[in-house]
């Protein structure tokens, strides 16, 4: 199994998981909540993608359509799973939106397989693919999510066009509202990355 601690870039970009949450400012408009406030730490994935894309010379500018797409948050829970953490402000609709987020989701695991030297296989049997995105009033899902979870056995809820990820390069891949998101790392235990 992988320490990523082990591994420098990682280990260079840790942070919180609220400050990996925050929504990139817009330009005119007022900053958006953080998607958590969990102060759980992990690796900032954005920042370990921009240092393993300036040695390749490649651009790390976030407005240019070259930029190496990558997730938020990776985080490692007993040296076991490994998580790929997305955070969005809104649940993300229609194929503008979906796109781009299974863009982020193979980019990113084939950035992680060139800094951890692992192949496509360990993914399928170790890693995790989460999206969590902000509960609003308008997601008429999210009392059938909650029903629908609470009934053992029954699969996740798997959204936002991502089922396919799952089996095909990772273990599994989750849709999270932020409140599910906080219930599932109590669930798990996971407890800062540096302790």
């Amino acid at each position: 199994m992988i320490n990523l601690m082990e591994i420098t870039d990682f280990r260079d970009n840790l942070c919180t998981r609220q400050k990996a949450s925050r929504p990139a400012l817009e330009e005119g408009k007022p900053p958006l909540a953080p998607v958590t406030n969990s102060l759980i730490v992990a690796i900032d994935f954005d920042d370990a993608t921009a240092n393993y894309a300036k040695k390749f010379h490649l651009t790390t500018d976030k407005n240019s359509k070259d930029v190496t797409k990558s997730s938020d948050a990776l985080y490692q829970h007993n040296k076991e799973n490994v998580h790929f953490v997305e955070f969005k402000s809104s649940k993300p609709e229609g194929r503008k939106e979906t796109l781009p987020l299974k863009l982020k989701a193979t980019e990113s695991l084939l950035t992680f397989m060139d800094l951890t030297k692992t192949c496509r296989d360990y993914a399928r049997k170790n890693m995790i693919f989460i999206l969590v995105f902000h509960e609003s009033s308008e997601d008429t899902r999210t009392e059938l999510r909650k029903k629908k979870r609470k009934n053992v056995g029954q699969p996740a809820i798997i959204s936002c066009g991502l089922r396919r990820l799952k089996g095909m390069y990772f273990k599994d891949v989750l849709t999270l509202t932020s409140s599910e998101f906080e219930e599932y790392i109590t669930k798990e235990g996971w407890t800062s990355m540096c302790s």
